[in-house]
């Protein structure tokens, strides 16, 4: 009967035991584990790469740790195969535990008369990664016992990986990946043999057998290993990928030993865009940016400020953007990102400085939007605008066109003009419209700015203009710019903020070479052999040149001067800009491409003078686009081909002054009275105040003088100094100096004066 019930009690045993050890198996499997989802959890190095998967760099965590993660899947087989085989040959066959590992330890240890060997498996090297311990037999038993439920828990592969992703290496690295890219400055999928077996060794004893530091102490270890698990490799290569190690290179940079470094500023700001989340995923970020491309532009623009010294121009800034996604294709924020003496850290995509007439397009757009068209006639000449005189704007070259259309206003870039628009349309409405368009570093602006927002004398930043400059493009569609690929562009919306209409017909100017003769003269830099459209500023205080490009795939904005806001010699150096978005745009321009045709427009025949609807009575006649709707009225300046052309009243003075064909009986000012006028001061009015403005260059600030007299050569003086002679009428351009200024014109015997305040 005992025996009886001995041999049911072990057969009951030998049933349960199985049972009980699958049910504390399960119970570990499902029971939570804080310290595993901790670990789990932990922040991962960042890999930011090119739209090509073509590394940026690799950013440490905050605490300056490089922990790169890879898949176990995306790990070289003979990577794993090797570390598996140095630190657990028998991996597969023990639940976290290895029992013949320990005694095999145990024994070493024992004839060593020291410890050699610790019989840790991989889990229980990941068990103790998680739950850190201070040795002892103790913290070992704990050790082993937390193995077991690590094994309950994950499957061999995810232990596997979560371990290769978590292996320190010294010198402020874990894992496989981040080894691989700071001791050897390669990618882990492109180790070999050699550095494998060499990084197989360095967790015994990172400070003995790091190859940086010991590269003989390195090889002979990894040869030892080799020997030990079957890897055939020759001596002397691992010698040499030891010493190759060992040997001062290129690693040693601003990104860190072994870290790539493109596109510095494009990988700061995308880094400043991502969530915890995405920082605890460590997944490599594929972003827009296209390697070719920025290094184009980072080229192009180098190339400039390499040669630019003596136009005073020490940096320089770039982007370019995919018109049809807003992708940002390239991104530069300064020449020399390195170079501290110039600031080179700065990114001058996004700091807001002056962009001078760059924001032209985007006035001449809002005027199409409410009732102009590319005829519609602006006034270039000298003019006073406000209810008392404020300054008489410029253009860059010094010289007045008359009567210009509003086509020829923008693609030369006249500044009175664009003076003129915005005092119609009201400098609150071009600011607002500005906003619409993306310009947000406006919006502390908006209380400051005056008729000078018209010739850019506010700040916005040039990935701004950039992203308004593609509308034009985009027939009135403005995208966000992406950085990130993996985000879906359907994602990423686009708005309307202009009719189709009005973007071909701004697309169409800036492109219209004939267009800009009158400004830049007819061998321009932006006359380019591929189709593009272009728009160039200079600020003004000399100390920012800009150019704005686009083919019908990419625009481009690039930004030269100095950070610290040094003038630059404008006239010579405001074309570089443009020969660097020149260049770049040629590169990438698909061979005949085109910009788009207008569209929701119509081809008028309109007078090249007055703008309006051609008649059989205008000398000159040219085809203009007009928004599908929009007519001119007819040509009422020219009454037939030998009568003389009927100016408005505000440009008859204009006509004269260049011995114009004009209307009969407008040939000269007149007194009151209609007689020939004696000697008189014209302009300014006697008692006149003139503001300067400060944010314009005090050299473009001046007023109109005009003097006529009806007997002989007049002589003009300010505060009894000479400064001018010549016939009636005489017109002087007159700098502004703050204080009283006392003007005295001398004609025969005739003497008048007049007085003006400027403040």
């Amino acid at each position: 009967m005992e025996r009886y019930r001995v041999t049911r009690l072990f057969h009951v045993t030998f049933l349960l035991t199985p049972l009980l050890v699958l049910a504390v198996w399960a119970i570990l499997a499902v029971t939570p584990d804080p310290a595993l989802d901790r670990f789990q959890s932990r922040p991962y190095s960042l890999t930011i790469t090119d739209r090509n998967a073509v590394p940026l760099r690799t950013l440490p965590l905050a605490d300056g740790l490089w922990r790169e993660y890879a898949a176990l899947g995306a790990l070289p087989s003979l990577l794993v195969t090797i570390f598996r085989e140095a630190e657990d040959e028998r991996f597969y066959a023990h639940p976290g535990v290895d029992p013949l590992s320990l005694v095999r330890a145990l024994v070493q240890n024992a004839r060593a008369g020291q410890i050699v060997s610790g019989g840790s498996t991989i889990t229980m090297q990941l068990a103790r990664l998680i739950k850190p311990h201070s040795g002892g037999f103790g913290g070992k038993v704990s050790e082993a016992l937390y193995a077991v439920r690590l094994e309950a828990k994950l499957s061999k592969r995810k232990i596997l990986e979560l371990w290769l992703n978590s292996i320190p290496f010294g010198s402020q690295s874990e894992g496989v990946a981040s080894a691989a890219q700071r001791i050897f400055d390669v990618d882990v999928t492109e180790l070999s043999a050699e550095q494998i077996l060499l990084l197989a060794v360095i967790p015994r004893r990172p400070a003995r057998y790091d190859p940086r530091g010991n590269p003989g102490l390195a090889a002979d270890a990894a040869l030892q290993l080799a020997s030990r698990i079957g890897v055939e490799v020759g001596t002397s290569a691992v010698s040499a990928a030891a010493a190759k190690a060992a040997a001062p290179g290129p690693a040693a940079t601003v990104a860190g030993p072994g870290s790539p470094l493109e596109a510095p500023h494009f990988v700061r700001y995308v880094a400043s865009q991502f969530s915890d989340e995405r920082l605890a995923r460590g997944t490599p970020v594929r972003t827009t940016l296209d390697l070719d491309i920025q290094r184009a532009l980072e080229a192009a623009i180098r190339a400039r400020i390499a040669t630019a010294d003596r136009y005073r121009i020490g940096n320089g800034a770039g982007i370019v953007i995919d018109n049809q996604t807003g992708e940002i294709l390239a991104y530069v924020g300064s020449a020399d990102f390195s170079d501290d003496e110039r600031s080179g850290q700065i990114d001058g995509v996004r700091i807001a400085r002056q962009p001078g007439s760059t924001l032209k397009p985007f006035l001449y757009a809002l005027a199409l939007e409410t009732g102009f068209s590319a005829a519609t006639i602006l006034p270039d000449i000298p003019t006073e605008f406000g209810s008392q005189e404020i300054y008489v704007p410029e253009n860059f070259n010094r010289r007045f066109n008359g009567p210009v259309r509003l086509r020829t206003a923008l693609a030369s870039s006249l500044n009175v003009p664009a003076v003129y628009t915005i005092e119609r349309l009201g400098v609150a409405n071009f600011a607002n419209y500005l906003l619409e368009l993306g310009f947000t570093s406006l919006e502390d602006q908006m209380n400051s700015v005056g008729t000078g927002l018209a010739l850019g004398n506010a700040e916005v930043t040039l990935a701004e203009l950039a992203r308004a400059f593609t509308i034009f493009v985009r027939d009135g569609s403005l995208p966000e710019l992406r950085w990130d690929l993996q985000v879906d562009s359907d994602a990423v919306g686009a708005r309307r903020v202009m009719s189709e209409s009005t973007a071909g017909i701004i697309r169409s100017i800036l492109s219209d070479q004939l267009a800009r003769v009158p400004g830049f003269g007819t061998r321009s830099v932006l006359d380019t052999s591929f189709e593009a459209m272009f728009k160039t500023g200079t600020s003004s205080q000399f100390n920012n040149i800009w150019a704005l490009g686009s083919t019908s795939r990419m625009t481009i904005a690039i930004w030269m001067g100095n950070f610290g806001g040094e003038t630059v010699i404008g006239a010579p150096g405001s074309s570089l800009p443009a020969a660097a978005a020149i260049e770049v745009l040629g590169l990438f321009a698909d061979p005949g491409s085109k910009l788009p045709d207008p569209h929701g427009v119509q081809e008028i025949d309109i007078c090249a003078t007055s703008g309006l609807q051609a008649t059989e009575h205008c000398p000159a006649v040219l085809p203009e686009i007009f928004a599908i709707g929009e007519e001119p009225e007819w040509c009422s300046w020219h009454t037939g081909l030998s009568a003389p052309v009927r100016y408005p009243p505000e440009y008859q003075s204009w006509a004269i002054e260049r011995d114009h064909f004009i209307e009969a009986g407008s040939s000269a000012p007149s007194s009151p009275t209609g007689s020939p006028t004696s000697l008189r001061i014209v302009r300014p009015a006697d008692g006149a105040v003139f503001y300067v403005d400060p944010t314009i260059a005090s050299e473009s600030q001046a007023v109109r003088v005009e003097v006529v007299s009806g007997s002989g050569p007049i002589q003009l003086y300010v505060d009894e100094a000479f400064l001018a002679e010549g016939e009636s009428p005489l017109l002087v351009m007159l700098p502004l100096r703050s204080g009283t200024v006392r003007l005295t014109a001398v004609a025969h015997l005739e003497v008048v004066r007049t007085t003006i305040t400027v403040r």
